[in-house]
């Protein structure tokens, strides 16, 4: 009986054996509980490698509410980061990323990530086909993730000082010289002066579209306040007004919304940069069983729901959205229907050409 009630007590993963040599065999009886205190904490933890949006304390505190989880967050602020840093030894400190959809098979191909079993993500019937059918989460057959969001990197905008804004042309506008924010990332920054040359597939340019955009790129750079990097760079560049438009994420809105900032934000009529993110598992970690639980449940209505409220993020979930007003579903622009309008990013043809091109941009 008395073995049947340890076992009952041992949490899932942690043997007999481990528990006896983590205790001390002689002193066993007086300590089992605070040694598998310990032992369970362990083995509900993970370490989530990400953007700061999806480590910030609400959804820290949500994985521990429900799921008895410890989320221990560290963050990157470009996908190009999260690459360099796994390959730099992350593999061996972080149990699972949020790669963004064209970063997929690149992780997959270094051998930095590992794929998912379908069957244990059950919340997937209710994600939107474009996500949970999307070939750019699978990679020779794997699946390495089911997006809980998605949306687009658009213009942010001060209405005070701008006016209503619905084109790319205000990038370029002299009008604002000197108060407008760029990315520093090639993927998106070529992108967008490739919609506004009118070119329809971005990371299909050959080497006369890419001459094009360093062009465009290039004549643009004195209008242009700064190259940001870090989205609270930017976030506060426009709550000072030293920039009045900016290529953006739409994690600066809500922020700036609630420091009373008149920020806008819009999708322009030329097109805006498509992506969708997931939690993919890292390459080596022992928690599989538990990253797997995890990113079933940042595809539950519940997570949805929560992360539109405090991000304004588009959640991939049909019953998560369903869990909305109307009026909300309106005004964060998450009607599927959009999803036509984006780009979604992709593998340029030669993404080292792109590096090049970029740099020769800030270097002109």
């Amino acid at each position: 009986m008395e073995k049947e009630s340890m076992n009952l007590l041992l949490p899932r993963g942690i043997s007999r054996r481990k528990v006896a040599h983590l205790i001390g065999g002689a002193a066993m009886a007086s300590t089992i509980p605070a040694a598998l205190r310990s032992a369970f904490a362990q083995e509900r933890s993970l370490n989530l490698f990400t953007w700061s949006s999806w480590g910030e304390q609400g959804f820290v505190d949500e994985a521990h509410s429900k799921l008895h989880l410890d989320i221990k967050p560290t963050f990157y602020s470009s996908s190009d980061e999260m690459m360099a840093k796994l390959r730099g030894g992350g593999t061996r400190l972080y149990d699972m990323i949020v790669p963004v959809q064209n970063y997929v098979e690149p992780a997959a191909k270094a051998g930095l990530i590992e794929p998912l079993n379908p069957a244990v993500l059950t919340n997937s019937k209710d994600i939107f086909d474009q996500f949970a059918k999307s070939q750019q989460w699978r990679v020779d057959g794997k699946l390495y993730g089911i997006p809980f969001v998605w949306g687009a990197n658009a213009m942010a905008f001060n209405r005070k000082e701008t006016g209503e804004l619905d084109s790319i042309n205000a990038l370029f506008d002299p009008k604002y010289k000197g108060r407008i924010a760029m990315r520093d990332e090639p993927e998106d920054t070529l992108s967008v002066a490739a919609l506004k040359l009118g070119i329809k597939q971005p990371f299909s340019m050959g080497e006369k579209e890419l001459q094009e955009v360093k062009k465009l790129l290039i004549s643009q750079k004195p209008l242009v306040r700064t190259y940001w990097k870090n989205v609270a760079d930017v976030q506060n560049l426009l709550a000072t007004g030293e920039v009045v438009v900016a290529w953006s994420f739409l994690a600066v809105i809500a922020p700036l919304r609630k420091a009373g900032v008149d920020v806008g934000w819009v999708w322009p009529k030329e097109g805006a940069i498509g992506w969708s993110e997931a939690i993919t598992p890292v390459k080596g970690t022992n928690k599989i069983k538990l990253v797997e639980e995890y990113a079933n449940f940042t595809l539950s209505p519940e997570y949805g729901e929560l992360m539109a409220r405090n991000t304004r993020y588009a959640p991939s979930s049909k019953a998560a959205i369903a869990k909305l007003e109307p009026a909300l579903v309106k005004d964060l622009g998450i009607d599927i229907a959009n999803v036509n309008r984006l780009v979604f990013k992709d593998l340029p043809k030669d993404k080292s050409r792109w590096n090049e091109v970029w740099n020769e941009v800030k270097a002109a």
